[in-house]
C-alpha cells in the first residue's frame, strides 16, 4: 500500500484531500523589453565603465538578491476556499469604497 503525501493549503494550512487542491504558479521577472536606444547612444556608450559600475553594485549582494533582480518562480497549493479568494483579489490589495477621481 503506497503512502499518499499529506497536502496542506499554503494560505490557510488546512489539510486538502489528494487531488483536491489548486496550483498557483507565479513568475516574477525583470521586464525583458529593451529600452529604445539610438545608434548615437550606442556609439557613445562606455560599456567597460558600465560593466565596472554594475560589478561594484553587485559585489555585496547575495546570490538570492541577485536572482531576485532577474527571475523568481513560486508555486503554491490552495484549497478551494483560498483559491476562490485568490481569484477575486490575486494581489491581495486592500478593498474598500471607490473614491471618485482616484486611480
Amino acid at each position: 500500500m503506497s503512502h499518499v503525501p499529506r497536502v496542506c493549503c499554503d494560505l490557510c494550512n488546512r489539510p486538502i484531500s489528494p487531488h483536491g487542491h489548486y496550483i498557483v504558479r507565479m513568475d516574477v521577472f525583470a521586464d525583458p523589453q529593451m529600452p529604445a536606444v539610438t545608434s548615437e547612444e550606442i556609439e557613445e556608450a562606455d560599456y567597460q565603465a558600465a560593466m565596472k559600475e554594475l560589478m561594484e553594485q553587485m559585489k555585496d549582494m547575495s546570490a538570492d538578491e541577485l536572482q531576485d533582480q532577474v527571475h523568481r518562480r513560486f508555486e503554491f497549493k490552495l484549497c478551494r476556499a483560498c483559491q476562490m479568494r485568490f481569484l477575486v483579489n490575486p494581489l491581495g490589495k486592500p478593498r474598500g469604497p471607490i473614491k471618485s477621481g482616484a486611480n
